[in-house]
């Protein structure tokens, strides 16, 4: 496995990106992950696509959107 790093000026230039990842050699699995849910405007999109391709995300979710989207939350368990 090795870490990529991109140049700072390129950093600075989009500083919303993400630009952390590691790579791993001859393999083709990527890890999804999604941060600040459940949101019902982007949620149902993430699980659909996610079904799609039979992929699979860890989904890091605030309390407080679990508390007002228990039915959402209860989909990405599934």
């Amino acid at each position: 496995m090795r870490y990529y790093k991109f140049p700072k000026w390129l950093k600075r230039f989009y500083p919303n990106a993400i630009w952390d990842f590691f790579l791993q050699e001859n393999s083709s699995i990527i890890y999804l992950t999604f941060d600040d849910g459940p949101t019902p405007e982007v949620t149902k999109w993430v699980l659909d696509c996610l079904d799609k391709y039979q992929a699979k995300a860890t989904f890091f979710c605030l309390g407080k959107n679990v508390k007002n989207n228990p039915q959402l939350f209860n989909e990405i368990l599934k």
